[in-house]
């Protein structure tokens, strides 16, 4: 059983005023981490309550303070109201606030602080081994970050922690409930003795004098870390480690460094204290990964990224040029995708590398709707890694996807259409109005007789159609005898279609090239395992006996595991390890008899990816791979195919036939 939230309040109230001391309520809303407003809503809900149990009375004069006026009698009849196995203020439980309620706690102790679990059960009014339970559920919370609960025996409990993950996890359980209110409950709780309307204003003054405008949840985050930075100033404690000095001096030349500077010197001139070097990288780390409403000239943002990061520039560039290799698309000339990769990319690599990473609500949608795109995307986990050491996320490559689809449904082909025709006006009329509806590809439409018609009056044509067969010979002209009704309309739209199709399929599923990649010894059927964690054993063993990858390299599978799921769609999966680990390129395939769980998905065929990239030639062959792989698990139909095959050497001579 647990204390509903208001009633909560209305103890922690009475614990203020129980012996008869005038408090302003100022004081109470700060003790009791409230606004003034709902202080004084509680203290009306408990007058009515101890009024009516004759327990005396809540007494409030202005300017003076709030006082309980009750006789000793009553007081002890409160105190025995309020004892930890009462049912006073009980009712149903909700496991969740309970666990926020010990998080709070445990997070506004100091460093040197610890707390017993006797200690904690009386003020969560708890048994001793319920409090222990809630404490294991905490420990949970915390792994995510990972903080350590640490139990110091004869002392208590207290947290263990970077002090970066500890700033990062204070920061989600402020924000936890999301609404402002919430927030700011939290706020006062936290940082009881500090002016959080001055820390407000000095964010304020800072976006205003730098046009730069937060997001509602990301002003919210700055002020949490802002408050944080003044309540920890004095702890001698690394709050950045282990950065590279050279994307220091990068970060140091971007607009948002100074916007950072910026809002240090407000509050220290408001609050008459020094932040560190360290307190300003961190919370500039946190602002390149906010969210912010019409932020400066992207232009401008461009411009420094293109001054100082040539870095990001040529990686964007690879990744178009890898991605757009694998889905025959040219993304050279569209400046607008690398402008907004560009951009996006930037605090992407800073959320991966300090550990902010960013969840997608719509991966699921994406994995579905935008598969081949998807599974193309995740040949840059590879680049990542080349280039900046990272291991990229699910949830990132999905971002990444939108802005790739984005970009091919902006260039998607429009056509130039001409009809050969001898039909009269009004069914030349009905015969565009009925096309312009079933191809919305249409660019231009023009109608010319049989008569007039010349070919090379329309080398600029894309497709030409014709009642009947024409003299002229040439690969854009389509005979549809009667284009008005359902067959006729399908045949161009079949034509159409055929035309847009970007990956051409292929009678080999893979190049020669490729062939390099695959041995009949890394090719497995009809496996029967448990789990994930069983077949990639098995399959690393394998590759290891063969000497293409070290023993170390299943460990590195398994990390990058545990950071994201390599389920890809379709009951496929597309783990890879470390190229550090890999002595030669080589793919292992496994065929399962029965799926097995993997992560949210099920699984039953498993390419795990041994790829180094060191030579050119390895370069355009891994890109080449994925390239072509895309089409190998397009449709059910060719996974079924696969699945049916009875042995390795079967499959294999099917990939490199």
């Amino acid at each position: 059983m647990k204390r509903s939230k208001g009633k909560y309040y209305m103890k922690q109230i009475l614990d203020f005023i129980i012996d008869g001391e005038i408090v302003s309520t100022g004081k109470l809303a700060q003790g009791v981490g409230l606004s003034e407003k709902t202080v004084r809503n509680k203290l009306n809900d408990l007058d009515d309550f101890l009024q009516k149990n004759r327990l005396g009375k809540i007494q409030r004069k202005p300017r003076v303070g709030i006082w309980l006026e009750a006789t000793e009698e009553q007081k002890k009849n409160i105190h025995t109201l309020l004892g930890v196995q009462s049912d006073f203020f009980v009712e149903n439980y909700n496991p969740k606030e309970r666990m926020t309620e010990t998080l709070k706690i445990l997070f506004n102790l100091w460093p040197w602080q610890t707390i017993s679990a006797q200690k904690l059960s009386e003020k969560l009014y708890l048994s001793v081994p319920t409090t222990l339970k809630v404490l294991k559920e905490c420990e949970s919370w915390l792994n995510v970050y990972n903080i350590k609960l640490v139990n110091e025996r004869g002392r208590g409990y207290r947290l263990e922690s970077m002090e970066s993950e500890y700033r990062i996890a204070l920061k989600d359980l402020i924000m936890d409930k999301g609404n402002v209110q919430a927030i700011r409950e939290n706020l006062n709780y936290f940082f009881a003795n500090l002016n959080i309307f001055t820390m407000e204003k000095c964010i304020i003054q800072a976006e205003n004098e730098w046009n730069y405008h937060f997001m509602d949840e990301s002003f919210y985050e700055i002020l949490i870390y802002c408050c944080v930075a003044y309540k920890r100033k004095e702890f001698d404690t690394p709050l950045i480690n282990d950065y590279d000095k050279e994307e220091l001096e990068i970060l140091q030349k971007y607009m948002e460094y100074d916007f950072t500077v910026a809002i240090f010197k407000e509050l220290e001139e408001a609050f008459h204290v020094k932040f560190s070097e360290e307190e300003v990288v961190f919370l500039s780390i946190q602002i390149l990964c906010s969210k912010f409403i019409g932020i400066s000239e992207v232009r401008t943002t461009l411009g420094q990224v293109k001054k100082y990061d040539n870095e990001l520039v040529e990686f964007v560039d690879r990744l178009l040029s890898v991605i757009g290799n694998i889905l025959d698309v040219d993304f050279s000339s569209d400046q607008k995708i690398k402008e907004s990769l560009i951009i996006h990319l930037r605090p992407t690599i800073f959320r991966l590398r300090y550990g902010t990473p960013q969840s997608n609500m719509l991966i699921d949608f994406i994995k579905k709707e935008y598969k081949n795109v998807f599974r193309a995307s995740w040949a840059i986990s590879i680049l990542f890694e080349e280039y900046y050491n990272l291991q990229i996320t699910e949830d990132e490559i999905g971002y990444i996807v939108l802005y790739i689809q984005a970009a091919i449904e902006r260039r998607q082909q429009k056509y130039k259409f001409v009809i050969v025709t001898n039909s009269n006006m009004g069914h030349v009329q009905l015969v565009k109005e009925r096309i312009r509806k079933v191809i919305p590809e249409i660019r231009e439409l023009v109608i010319v007789s049989t008569h007039d018609f010349r070919l090379y009056d329309y080398e600029d044509a894309d497709i030409i159609i014709s009642y009947k067969e024409m003299k002229e010979k040439d690969k854009r002209i389509i005979v549809i005898p009667n284009i008005l009704n359902e067959s006729g309309m399908l045949a161009l739209r079949n034509h159409l279609d055929s035309i847009n199709s970007k990956l051409k399929k292929r009678e080999n599923p893979f190049s020669p090239e490729c062939c390099l990649l695959f041995s009949p010894e890394l090719i497995f059927v009809h496996m029967k395992v448990r789990s994930k964690e069983e077949i990639l054993s098995f399959m690393c063993h394998k590759m290891c006996e063969k000497g293409v990858v070290t023993e170390e390299f299943f460990d590195t599978v398994m990390e990058r595991e545990s950071r994201t799921t390599t389920a890809i769609g379709n009951g496929v999966s597309l783990p890879h390890g470390s190229p550090a680990e890999v002595n030669e390129s080589k793919v292992a395939i496994a065929i399962l008899d029965e799926p097995v769980q993997w992560d949210n998905e099920s699984v039953e065929m498993v390419f795990l990816l041994g790829f180094k990239m060191i030579t050119k030639d390895e370069i355009n062959r891994i890109q080449l791979f994925y390239k072509e792989y895309v089409s190998l698990i397009d449709t059910d139909e060719k996974i079924m195919m696969l699945k049916d095959m009875k042995s390795n050497i079967e499959v294999y001579k099917y990939l490199i036939q």
